[in-house]
Parts: structure tokens; sequence; C-alpha cells
């Protein structure tokens, strides 16, 4: 018995007689070739490229459905905006306590836009609080400068009315974390020490084309505008000019309603102040407004969201 035989433990006779059952080809030929014969190679399959295509195609229509349902939430743009579109002065301080949590998410819930007053605490905090008007609104015994972070979020924010809830303070990092992108934010900012962490948050968040800098001072007008924000000037425009404004950084003017008709003529977005209600407002815009800014928005421009 040669070795390969002796390897598999066949005798030739025993290969042949297997290789007739696993073949067409009869058991003489085997001997014949001294070999068990190739069995047939099975047919190649196709490829269906047209098929592939179109699986290709339907895959990628999921993947941006799924992408358009699960994405990120929608983001609100100065230019995407309305006319008129409505901005809550400290979050509408007639009918919220100002400044507060509160005022702002119910601001952005509405429709309307959280135009806060920001001033710095004495460890730099940036927060939503006029330091004016807010020791007096938080019973504080001293001015903001005396708290830190913790100690002024420990506040709370007396309401304008009777019979309703106190607020919670709240700083510009958390207003931006918390609503940026979900509406557009509009901080009056008269310090140039106060803008630098603003803009700089602003640019983090990448932000800019969802707010307005409200301001009257220049330095702080140059630096939000070489930030590619938004500016509206919320000084003394009867001293002033359009084109001395948009020389300055300014888009933007803030005006009283009897001022409308000649400021609309200029390249500057008109926003009016004092409006008295709705019917007004209405007029306004026929004259070319871009907006207006109000301690109370509800009565110029009623929501349309209705609540529980």
């Amino acid at each position: 018995m040669s070795k390969k035989n002796r390897r598999y433990g066949r005798s030739e006779r025993e290969q042949s007689t297997r290789a007739q059952a696993g073949s067409e080809h009869p058991a003489e030929e085997a001997l014949e070739s001294g070999r068990a014969p190739v069995p047939e190679r099975p047919t190649p399959k196709k490829f269906n490229a047209p098929l592939w295509a179109g699986l290709v195609v339907v895959i990628a229509v999921v993947a941006v459905l799924g992408l358009n349902m699960f994405g990120s939430k929608d983001h609100l743009t100065v230019d995407s905006l309305n006319k008129p579109a409505v901005a809550a002065l400290d979050g509408g301080s007639k009918v919220y306590p100002a400044n507060s949590t509160l005022a702002f998410t119910e601001n952005t819930k509405f429709g309307y836009l959280p135009a806060p007053t920001l001033s710095q605490l004495g460890d730099g905090t940036v927060v939503a609080a006029d330091p004016k008007s807010a020791p007096k609104e938080m019973e504080l015994k001293g001015d903001l400068s005396d708290l830190d972070r913790k100690s002024f979020l420990d506040q709370t924010i007396k309401p304008p009315r009777k019979n309703t809830a106190f607020g919670d303070p709240i700083t510009w990092d958390q207003i931006v974390d918390e609503m940026g992108g979900a509406t557009v934010l509009m901080p009056l900012i008269e310090s140039p020490k106060v803008a630098d962490p603003v803009l700089k948050k602003i640019a983090e968040a990448d932000s800019a084309d969802s707010t307005i800098v409200r301001t009257s001072n220049a330095k702080v007008a140059k630096a939000a505008s070489d930030a590619e924000v938004a500016v509206m000037f919320t000084g003394d425009y009867s001293s002033t000019s359009p084109a001395d404004l948009k020389k300055s950084g300014y888009s933007m003017v803030s005006v009283a309603p009897d001022a409308v008709s000649t400021w609309a003529e200029s390249d500057l977005k008109v926003w009016a102040t004092g409006v008295k209600d709705e019917k007004q407002l209405k007029k306004l815009t026929d004259a070319g407004i871009f907006g207006a800014l109000s301690t109370n928005p509800y009565t110029i421009q009623p929501s349309d969201v209705k609540s529980n």
C-alpha cells in the first residue's frame, strides 16, 4: 500500500467507489486518471448592482429622516425673526419678578424675547440683575458687588403683583445654557468690563446669530460688532444720526413711537419702546418697525400659546 493510501486508510478500490458515488464521472475514468475527479464548480452568483444602489439610497433617506426627527432643537436667529418681534424688558418686569428664571422661561415659552439687564457680582460672575433696582427687589442690605455667585443664587426676587410667586435669580451663563438657540437673547450691557465675559460666553455657545446686545456705550457696541453680534442703540437718539450709529457698529436703534417714522427711513432696524397696546403696535409695524420692547409684552402682542 502506498504512503498516500496508508495515510487515509483506504484502498484504491475504495477511493474509486467513493468518487463514483459523489461524482457524475464513472469509476473507470477515475482509475484511469489515477486521481479523484474534480467536482464541478458552482455557477457564480450575479452581483445585482441596481439592488445594492437602491438599498444605499434607502439607508441614506432613513438616516436623513432620523436626523430631522431626533436631531438638535431648532435654532432661532435674529434673521429668522418675524416682524414685529416683541422683547420682554427684564423678562417683563410688570408681570414677573424682574430678571428671574421664571420670567425668562415664560418669555421663551410664549414667544417673547428675553431682554435681561446684565451686571457683575463681586467675584466677577455676570448675572441678570439691574444694579439700581435689584437690591430693593431682593431686599439686600448692600448692593450686588457684595455678593458672589452662591449668595446671589440664594436670594429671591419680589414679584411686581400681589399674590404671585417670588422669583429665583439667574446668571448669564445659565440663561445661555438653558435658553440659547431656543430664542433670541437681548441683554442690556453698559460696561465694557461686563461685555467681555458676556461675549466670550456667546462665542463658546456659538450664539452670535441669536443675540442682540443693547447698549449706549460705544466701546461695548464696537466689541459686540467685532464679535459679529447685532447691536441696538439705547441712548439719546435725538443727538445722533443713523450714519454715526452705523459707523459705531450699531445695526439697530430703540426709539419712542413718535420718532418711528423718521428712523424707519434709515438702514437701521427700528425698535419701538413705550408701545401702548396691540392696535398701536400694528400701526407702528405698518410704519416700518422691526420690533418692540415692553415691560408687559402681553398687552401689545397677546400670545398664541395657551397656558394650562
